[in-house]
């Protein structure tokens, strides 16, 4: 028993060791409010990175990978085909799931910080996520690979997809921060925020949190009144293209 109780106890202090650095970090915001005249704004995340005193010093340097997630949905990707000369939809994929945003901050390129693999068990990256896609009855899985590549280019021309290798300043050798860009066209609703340590290739230790974008103004009563009162909102809505129609008809009218 004493041997196994030695065993225990040595066990422990090494996993102990292994996870020696802690992070501890901070948003300058968990709450932004756009409105209709919204350009795009940033959000700060400062971290520090705590090491217990009995670690051994690394050869290599600290990486910083901040992963941020938007609501996620489900999004249909569509291709088109020239069918009798005329440009149609042929082909579709359902993306069951994903961010509607996704975006990646990091202090050097990602392929630099740690393997494929890696980044795919924990989705660091744009080559790492996991995009899950609904196929037809006979389609081949290769089939759907043009439709990701699609589906993450529109979304990285529409600045909901991105990476950024530079967007981490090492204040120190333990201090730091990031830049979480927020465009104009962001979705609303609770964005997580997943914050990984890493260093030679392997994960140190990982701190998650979030921030919420909400709509305020005339926006936010126009989509409160569209998701809660959506009769009203559509009767209200089909009176006011009425009498735009009748008073259009009364200023143009040719006598």
């Amino acid at each position: 028993m004493t041997r196994l109780a030695l065993l225990l106890v040595g066990l422990l202090t090494i996993g102990g060791q292994a996870r020696a650095e802690t992070m501890i970090t901070s948003l300058s915001t968990h709450r932004l409010q756009i409105a209709s005249n919204f350009v795009g704004s940033e959000i700060v995340l400062f971290g520090a990175i705590e090491r217990d005193a009995q670690t051994i010093s690394r050869t290599g340097t600290y990486d910083i990978a901040v992963v941020v997630r938007g609501p996620r949905g489900t999004i249909v990707t569509r291709q088109k085909s020239r069918v009798l000369g005329i440009w149609m939809n042929t082909r579709s994929r359902e993306f069951v799931d994903v961010p509607t945003a996704y975006s990646v901050v990091t202090n050097r390129p990602t392929g630099d910080i740690a393997d494929l693999d890696l980044r795919k068990r924990h989705q660091i990256g744009l080559d790492g996520l996991i995009l899950l896609q609904t196929a037809r009855l006979g389609e081949e899985a290769e089939a759907g690979q043009p439709f990701r590549e699609a589906f993450v280019r529109i979304n990285m021309a529409r600045g909901l997809y991105r990476e950024n290798p530079t967007g981490i300043t090492f204040l120190s050798p333990t201090l730091f921060r990031a830049n979480i860009r927020v465009v104009p066209n962001t979705p609303v609703g609770t964005f997580d925020v997943d914050i990984f340590l890493l260093s030679g290739g392997a994960i140190l230790a990982r701190e998650s949190t979030n921030f919420e974008v909400t709509k305020t103004g005339f926006e936010a009563f126009v989509a409160n009144a569209a998701q809660n009162y959506g009769f009203y909102y559509g009767l209200a809505a089909a009176i006011i293209a009425l009498f735009t129609g009748w008073s259009a008809s009364i200023i143009f009218r040719r006598d």
